[in-house]
Parts: structure tokens; sequence; C-alpha cells
């Protein structure tokens, strides 16, 4: 599943924006805390947090480790909750002024059948949500 966003803003803005953990849960309206934030940024692969996100009503824990970065490009993580291990790569690409946010998410389940845990619907509206809040975050101060 793959969603994007353009956004009027540089890549470095947004990679800021993106990269700075700690700050998620003031501009996101699904992300509500985030813990074990790495000293420097997202650091390395390697490097595990956590965060909970809003879904269905509920606050649920995820903790990711970081398999995959590209400073300034693109940041993958990996989780498994409830035998259903997600990855997820956001990825930013330069469109001169602007850039493209793309938030891709792949599901796993040697057990669960995905749509019953992860209903398509439902993260489809939650990355949307995000990534419309990153956009506003993003393009904040940067339009000059």
């Amino acid at each position: 599943m793959s969603s994007s966003v353009e956004i009027h803003a540089q890549p470095p803005r947004v990679w800021d924006v993106l990269t700075n953990l700690a700050r998620w849960p003031r501009w996101s309206r699904v992300c509500t805390e985030v813990w074990s934030i790495p000293e420097h940024d997202l650091g390395e692969v390697g490097t595990k947090f956590g965060f909970k996100l809003r879904m269905g009503g509920r606050q649920i824990p995820f903790n990711v480790t970081v398999s995959r970065i590209e400073t300034g490009g693109l940041i993958e993580w990996r989780s498994t909750k409830f035998s259903i291990t997600a990855i997820r790569s956001i990825s930013i690409e330069s469109s001169g002024k602007s850039c493209r946010v793309i938030d891709s998410k792949l599901f796993t389940s040697p057990f669960i059948p995905i749509g019953l845990s992860y209903p398509r619907w439902l993260i489809r509206r939650m990355t949307d949500s995000w990534l419309d809040d990153l956009k506003i975050e993003s393009e904040r101060d940067s339009l000059s």
C-alpha cells in the first residue's frame, strides 16, 4: 500500500520534520506519543524507537527498528505486532522547489489474515492524515 503527497518545501526541510521524532505528537493527529528517541535523530540501521498511533479510536503502541536509511531521502523501519510484520518506508523525491513524499507499507503474517487486523481503509485514512499533517508542518515557515 502506498500514498504520496506533494509538499511545497525543500527536501531538507521535510527531512528535518520527518526525523524530529520528539515533535511528531505536536503536529500529527495520528501519533500521540514517541519514546526511546535516539540522541541523533533516527541514527542508523538498527536504531530502535516506539510510538503510539490512533487506530480505530484506540491508541496502539508500536516498537520499531530502523532497517534502512539514506539521509535526506529515505527511512524504512520494521515492527512486528500480533504476528504481523510491517515494513514502512518513507521517501522524499525532489521536484524543483518542492518535493513528493511517498509513504509505503507492506504487511505480512504467517497466521492472521492482514485485512482483519489492519483494514486497508483504516490504514489508508491514517496514512493520508499523517501525510497531510507532514505537509502542513513542513510548509510552515518554509514558503518564502
